[in-house]
């Protein structure tokens, strides 16, 4: 119903009630329908209802639209020192701009392990006086699981219950509580990500140890538990919606949300993308909200969350690995890698190639070790190999037709995926299809064909890195290609943190994790320390430092790569304006400054109606007569034309957030395909003049319709490079 018309959110409410009253004939029916009321940061409500009264209150004048309820999934140490943030110890004396102190995270996830160490609030400051949010019991949660770490937390589960037409309980195959308590895991991982106080010897059964903290330690978190174990990882609009109400109602200052939708075909004012919704109102109020942009890659355009109001986060590799070695009984040794560091016959024991053993020889599924396609008596006692030939098996399902038929490990070949999975029940060892290979011609060659597995090691700075990783959804944006994303690229492959201990008394409460949704609460981390520093600082100023300090550089001076079918050079649809650089952001001398106007004259522009546009932003915007140039000339950092036929002008403005008197200049890297130039070459700021305009013309010389090509524009002072990510797309043919 678009933004709140009364103050007083009861008094919303009861408007809400009242409009269901009215609908369905009586005050009683109308309290069982609703499910939720919104009526902090947008006016709206969840209830249940017939699909003919759903076109019945769809007419009413107030409401913008009526949609059912759907269904979002999660996206799902050493990655600080990697990116720069060095907190050697919990000893030393922070500058709490450096550790995000005074600020609040809200995790949009799975709920919180409490007991975690990672969430100890012994050196945590006070809880902010503006604070409004509670700590809602319930089972296996109490008033004592919040601290000063944890200061509130919240669940919703009245629309999956909906839904699912179930209750979710722990005795119905779940493992569910009826609490913020976290049954998964995911919010535990993502929340101490982000926020995660110091917790020394951290590590997952002896790998990857070390100092486990967050990136802000000392920020507050603010739980809010949208998604359950119905199945694993579901979470309901309805939910969602509520959690962002709730969010901003109760005073968070940065928001880390890593779930979305498989594909993004909703606009940004369809209620179906609650992600967009919630967001934009969470965002008009000065809240920064950072997202994960999906694992559907390396395929293009699959990149989810790509409203212009978030910051849609990239996944990349850390240089830290686990190689683990294969010895063969003629004393040569392959390296794959596992994360498998249980028990192992650390002996000789016999090799054998799936084919071999197959319980069919008239089929192939043996040959990624299928449910069942083993042979018992052959497959006993031995190590297989197996190579990986679809995209319905993977590692862990093949451990299993493995040890069912008796195997005691497994080694599987495969193209090149980033992640590592444990398969726990028997040691396996994931190799390409070059290992796989030698592997198979040993096996082949040998008389007895034998091996032996070793544990796996942690090694640290071996491997060129950063790397895109190859889950990592790629853009562009299907719903807004004038809107570059990803935004920016953070760690998301084979992350430690926090985890439940899942009732084993030999858990670390530590485990390893990839996705995106693990590399989205590292900017969001990033963001608190921002904030800390620049309380004053908009969310697009926040998105502004991080995407105009990035780095395109690995550690090893060349350009970071992308992992795909190949690997090339990663452009700006792979990391938008780079790998994070905390430190750089902190103090990027310049930014990109939007306001929620900004934002609504780009939905104008988009082509939706002043009137669905007022009821779901402001009530009293109207679009401007000149909104067909508002698409290119959002004031983002970055700049993105899929169509140039001729020419074309495209406007920004910066903000000097450094040095009062202060001069920069331009460095222009310009797309193949175009004559691209920026005026004024020079920017002069001093106490009178902070923000200046600039305008960027670019002119096609391509012949042929194209793709996409990448450049970029770099102002410098001499002491900032402040630098936005350019896609410009040629056009010469139009059906």
């Amino acid at each position: 119903m678009g933004d709140k018309i009364y103050h007083n959110p009861e008094t919303t409410k009861k408007y809400h009630h009242k409009m269901l009253t009215s609908l369905l004939g009586s005050k009683e029916d109308a309290k069982t329908s609703l499910l939720y009321s919104y009526k902090h940061g947008f006016s709206g409500f969840a209830a249940r209802m017939t699909k003919s009264q759903a076109e019945d209150i769809a007419k009413f004048p107030e409401v913008v639209s009526v949609i059912p309820n759907g269904i979002h999934k999660l996206h799902t140490t050493r990655s600080w020192d990697f990116i720069g943030v060095h907190h050697s110890s919990a000893e030393i004396v922070f500058d709490e701009s450096n550790s995000g102190g005074g600020t609040i995270i809200g995790v949009i996830d799975t709920g919180i392990w409490p007991e975690s160490a990672s969430f100890n609030d012994e050196a945590m400051g006070n809880i902010p006086s503006r604070w409004k949010g509670v700590c809602q019991v319930g089972e296996n949660f109490n008033s004592t699981s919040c601290n000063k770490k944890i200061i509130g937390a919240r669940w919703f589960l009245k629309g999956i219950n909906d839904h699912t037409k179930k209750l979710i309980l722990g005795n119905n195959g779940t493992s569910e509580y009826l609490s913020a308590r976290d049954a998964i895991g995911h919010g535990t991982h993502t929340a101490s990500t982000a926020a995660g106080y110091f917790v020394e010897n951290a590590n997952y059964k002896g790998l990857a140890s070390g100092l486990a903290r967050g990136g802000a330690p000392l920020a507050h978190l603010a739980i809010y538990k949208v998604c359950w174990d119905v199945p694993v990882g579901h979470c309901s609009d309805a939910d969602i919606l509520k959690a962002f109400d709730m969010a901003i109602h109760d005073g968070v200052d940065v928001l880390t949300v890593s779930l979305g939708i498989d594909i993004p075909v909703f606009s940004y004012v369809d209620h179906r993308d609650t992600i967009a919704i919630g967001s934009f109102h969470a965002t008009s109020k000065g809240i920064t909200v950072v997202c994960s942009g999906g694992n559907s890659g390396p395929i293009s355009q699959t990149v989810t969350n790509t409203a212009p109001w978030l910051i849609t986060v990239a996944a990349t590799t850390i240089d830290r690995t686990f190689p683990t070695a294969i010895t063969l009984g003629n004393n040569l040794t392959l390296w794959g890698e596992s994360v498998d560091n249980g028990k192992h016959n650390l002996g000789f024991v016999g090799l054998t190639y799936s084919e071999r053993i197959a319980r069919d020889q008239s089929d192939d599924l043996a040959k990624d070790c299928q449910s069942g396609s083993l042979n018992k008596t052959k497959a006993a006692g031995k190590i297989v190999l197996c190579f990986s030939i679809s995209d319905q098996q993977d590692i862990v399902s093949a451990a299993l037709t493995v040890k069912k038929a008796g195997g005691i490990g497994l080694i599987y070949a495969q193209r090149h995926e980033d992640g590592l999975r444990e398969c726990s029940i028997l040691p396996c060892i994931k190799v390409d299809y070059e290992v796989g290979t030698q592997l198979l011609t040993y096996i082949r060659r040998a008389r007895f064909p034998a091996a032996r597995l070793s544990l796996p090691k942690t090694v640290i700075g071996k491997w060129i890195s950063p790397r895109v990783a190859s889950f990592s959804s790629r853009g562009p944006s299907t719903m807004s290609p004038t809107v570059l994303k990803p935004d920016i690229a953070a760690p998301g492959v084979d992350i430690l943190a926090a985890f439940p201990p899942k009732k084993t008394k030999t858990s670390s409460g530590f485990t390893i994790l990839s996705g995106t949704s693990m590399s989205c609460p590292h900017v969001a981390g990033i963001a608190a320390l921002i904030k800390s520093k620049h309380p004053t600082w908009s969310p697009a100023a926040i998105r502004s430092a991080l995407v105009t300090t990035a780095s395109q550089i690995g550690i090893d001076g060349s350009l970071i790569s992308e992992e795909g079918s190949t690997s090339k050079a990663a452009d700006p649809f792979d990391i938008g304006g780079g790998h994070v650089d905390p430190n750089k952001a902190i103090n990027s001398g310049l930014i990109y400054n939007i306001t929620t106007e900004d934002y609504i004259q780009f939905l104008c522009s988009m082509g939706h109606n002043t009137a669905s546009i007022r009821k779901v932003t402001k009530t009293t915007t109207s679009c401007s007569k000149q909104k067909s140039k508002t698409l290119i000339n959002l004031n983002l950092p970055s700049i993105s034309i899929p169509n140039l036929k001729r020419d074309t002008t495209v406007t920004r403005a910066v903000t000097n957030v450094g040095n009062i008197n202060v001069v920069y200049e331009a460095i222009v890297r310009t797309p193949y395909g175009t004559k691209m130039k920026v005026e004024p070459q020079i920017l002069r700021f001093n106490s009178d003049t902070k923000v200046l305009t600039f305008n960027v013309s670019f002119i096609s010389t391509q012949k042929l319709h194209g793709g996409y090509r990448f450049g970029s524009i770099t102002w410098t002072d001499g002491e900032h490079l402040v630098r936005i990510p350019i896609a410009v797309r040629t056009i010469q043919f139009e059906s």
